[in-house]
This record gives C-alpha cells, structure tokens and sequence, in this order.
C-alpha cells in the first residue's frame, strides 16, 4: 500500500511538475509573439513613409510633376496621413506658425534624426529644409524662393554627400548662378560652407 501511494504521489508531483514547464513555455511563447508583433508594426510604420533618394533637384521636380505625374510621385512622394499631420505640427509650433503645403522626407542615409523639406504656397513660394529628432526641429534653412514680380527665383539641389547648392536662376533664360552652399552635419545641424 505504502508503494502504492509513493506511486501515485510521484505521478501527480511529476504531472504538476511538467504543467509547470508547459505554463512557463506558453507564457515564454506569447512574450515572443508579442514581441514579434510589436516589431512587425514598427516596421511597418517605416515603410509606410517613403522618402525621397537624393539628389533632391527642385528644377527637376517640378519639370516631372508636368510631364509626368507618376514617375513624379514615386520619385518625390510627399507625407500623407498621420505623419503628415505629426511634422505639420512640428513645424506650426516651432517654425513661426509656417502652415506647410507639402513636406517630403529626405534619405539623410539613417543619421540619428529626420530630415524634411517643406514648402508653403501663396503670393510667393518658399522651401525650408527642416531636421528633427524627438519630435523637435534641431535645424531649420531656408533653400527656395519665388517671387513672380521677381526676375530670378532661388532653387536648390540636396545632393548625395547632404551638401546643398542654393541658386539664383532667371525667369526667362534660365541661367543659373550658385549662391551659396550649406552641409547637413552628422549632428544635424545645418552650416554654410559657401
């Protein structure tokens, strides 16, 4: 009798012991998958937000947005939806109450800050090259500029090593002379080389 009931101890003891190591191996599974999923949304979010690959030329953003309008949006896609309305945000509360008409997110190469250039329309046209990192401009430059009375326009290209060329171009022959040059730092700070 006493063996008997060794027996049946040891099963149920053993029984327990392993629902025990079944419970603690679900719960370990479950962490995974929660973990799995939260990364899958964070990559989901990136992709969401396409960017622009440099060089950024707006001379020829705007010769593709009236040729060709496909070809335009999937080289230079704007903002859209929540993160739209995240960097306008952004820029209404620390860029002078500046209300945006288009943003585009600029391949800064995954430096540790993001890298936006806005553009506002009305009597005159302007673009601003924007850095942010926790949700704070860290640095702001003005880039672009027309004024239709005007007889040149301010353009300018972000190139691949992040410098960015500013030009005075001329309404009718379309000549270019560069103004100035600035650089995109690794801090995010933008400094004038030029």
């Amino acid at each position: 009798m006493r063996l008997l009931i060794v027996i049946l101890f040891l099963t149920v003891f053993l029984s327990c012991s392993d629902k025990k190591k079944e419970e603690k191996s679900a719960i370990e599974n479950f962490d995974k998958i929660d973990n799995i999923q939260k990364e899958l949304k964070l990559d989901k979010s990136n992709l969401s937000v396409k960017k622009v690959e440099l060089p950024f030329d707006l001379e020829q953003k705007d010769k593709l947005a009236n040729l060709n309008e496909e070809e335009y949006l999937k080289t230079y896609p704007k903002l859209k939806d929540s993160k739209l309305l995240e960097i306008k945000k952004i820029i209404s509360e620390s860029s002078d109450g500046d209300n945006a008409d288009e943003i585009f997110q600029i391949n800064n190469g995954g430096l540790t800050f993001d890298s936006f250039v806005y553009c506002t329309y009305g009597d005159s046209d302007s673009q601003t090259l924007i850095n942010v990192k926790n949700n704070k401009i860290i640095a702001k430059e003005a880039i672009g500029y027309a004024m239709p009375d005007n007889e040149t326009y301010q353009s300018f290209v972000i190139n691949k090593d992040l410098t960015i060329d500013v030009y005075d171009v001329n309404y009718n022959s379309r000549s270019k002379k560069i103004l100035e040059r600035h650089q995109i730092k690794q801090d995010g700070f933008i400094v004038k080389v030029k």
